[in-house]
């Protein structure tokens, strides 16, 4: 048997071992009991974080002035980026799918 070839150092650390991976998983399972009403809210709050994070990254995949939202496509590119001609903010675009394939070949 392999317990009775392992030193008495070794027998210890794997009781120790046995005895938090215990406490550890009765601790999950008593606060996921009482934190089972709690299961809704956690799940409106994921759903909003998804959604806020879905509008940022929408904005910024289109060429929109971050400041005001102008479009600004058709916009002249200049060394420091797009300039809005509504409310003179810069905007650095990010590249389309299209010039980042060009960009590494």
């Amino acid at each position: 048997m392999i317990l009775n070839d392992l030193t008495f150092l070794h027998k210890i650390r794997l009781r120790v071992l046995a005895i938090l991976v215990g406490s550890g998983l009765a601790v999950f399972g008593i606060l996921s009991l009482v934190s089972w009403p709690a299961l809704p809210v956690i799940g409106v709050a994921m759903i909003t974080v998804a959604a806020v994070v879905h509008r940022v990254t929408h904005k910024l995949s289109a060429p929109l002035c971050h400041a005001c939202g102008h479009d600004l496509t058709g916009q002249p590119d200049s060394s420091i980026g797009l300039i809005c001609p509504d409310c003179g903010s810069v905007n650095i675009p990010l590249p389309s799918p299209e010039e980042r394939e060009s960009r590494r070949a």
